[in-house]
């Protein structure tokens, strides 16, 4: 772990990084799996396939952040999803709820890039996986919402930051790429709909919301209580496990405050792109969980797992930052290891990450 950690040293592209750190979300989930144990060859099946696909959610996660942020952050991203217990117990399950947010991370990572970068292949692939998350079930239908979300935040960036004739190129890329990203998504995503127009109580019915409780808002609170439950406090243990554990819970209440503030200040006149996706994605794929009046369960929280780990990062990168500047002020004369950090800070974080990843496996055993 200290190797992934010291990889990151330079700006330059350390795949071999992302490499160590695939190796060890292969080696998390592999660890102690039994699969001699009265499984049918389908399940065994089933379980290998959601365990790759949670192992190249890892992979996406680094490549969305890196895409977003920089290495730094994605690096921290992805290795704190690698050695995520609960990540790791989904993707054991053999279930398709890992699928969800392995869609949804693909999804947004090539709507991304191809805002960023003006690719049109990227809208049809994203398109793909976009359209491919709906057979994952109802938890990923908020998803068209987040990617509007998504488009408007970006149409009014450009409208206000570019000149008028890269606008109007811009405008003419943004909409183009849209309309293929959606007709995509419909086009892998008709079967479903098919099913969903035989069967509209699939997605919410009348009976299974909160709005059919005599005080929807106090059902619409006790839902937002649990989530918040999984999230900031502790219970260990199975399918209702916490989806981080409190340690990391601290650095996510830090970076979601921190970056919720960056957020909402609208620096130069528009809200920041990249955090209305953070935060676009962490509510509006809460909505299924928040509406529903069904038995709740942390599986239905798979879908915001990336942005959590974000947020996770955000948190712990600020407070190495800031024991970084103390630390550069007392000794100012300190050799630099990664990234601008002297030696406290970067054995600091190392330790931490590691402690970390020790508190995660601690629980798989």
């Amino acid at each position: 772990m200290p190797a992934i950690i010291i990889g990151m040293n330079s700006g330059k592209n350390n795949y071999w990084v992302l490499t160590l750190i695939t190796a060890l979300a292969i080696f998390v989930r592999f660890y102690g799996l039994d699969l001699n144990s009265g499984f049918s060859p389908e399940q065994k099946a089933s379980i290998i396939l959601s365990i790759f696909i949670g192992i190249f959610s890892v992979i996406g996660l680094y490549f969305l952040v890196k895409e977003l942020f920089d290495e730094k952050l994605a690096g921290i991203a992805s290795f704190l999803i690698a050695v995520s217990s609960w990540h790791v117990f989904i993707s054991r399950l053999g279930t398709k709820d890992i699928f969800t947010s392995f869609a949804l991370i693909f999804a947004v990572y090539f709507a991304w890039h191809g805002l960023k970068y003006g690719h049109t292949f990227d809208f049809f692939l994203a398109g793909l996986f976009g359209g491919a998350g709906f057979y994952a079930g109802r938890i990923y239908f908020a998803a068209p919402l987040l990617m509007i979300f998504l488009f408007l935040n970006y149409w009014d960036y450009v409208k206000k930051d570019f000149s008028l004739s890269k606008y109007e190129q811009t405008k003419t890329e943004v909409l183009g790429g849209f309309a293929l990203l959606m007709l995509t998504t419909l086009a892998v995503a008709l079967p479903v709909g098919f099913f969903v127009w035989q069967d509209p109580a699939f997605i919410l019915s009348a009976g299974n919301s909160i709005f059919s409780d005599a005080k929807p808002l106090v059902s619409l609170w006790h839902n937002f209580s649990w989530v918040l439950d999984k999230i900031v406090l502790i219970k260990f243990g199975g399918v209702d496990a916490n989806v981080i554990s409190w340690p990391v819970s601290i650095f996510f209440a830090i970076g979601f405050i921190k970056e919720l503030t960056h957020w909402l200040k609208r620096k130069h006149g528009h809200l920041s792109v990249v955090h209305t996706l953070i935060f676009s994605w962490l509510f509006v794929m809460l909505i299924p969980s928040l509406l529903s009046t069904d038995e709740p369960s942390t599986l239905g929280l798979s879908t915001i797992l990336p942005m959590v780990m974000i947020l996770v990062a955000k948190g712990i990168w600020w407070v190495i930052e800031k024991l970084n500047k103390w630390n550069h002020l007392t000794y100012p004369r300190q050799h630099k290891h990664w990234m601008g950090l002297d030696a406290g800070p970067f054995l600091a974080l190392t330790a931490l990450l590691i402690s970390i990843a020790i508190l995660e496996i601690s629980k798989l055993i």
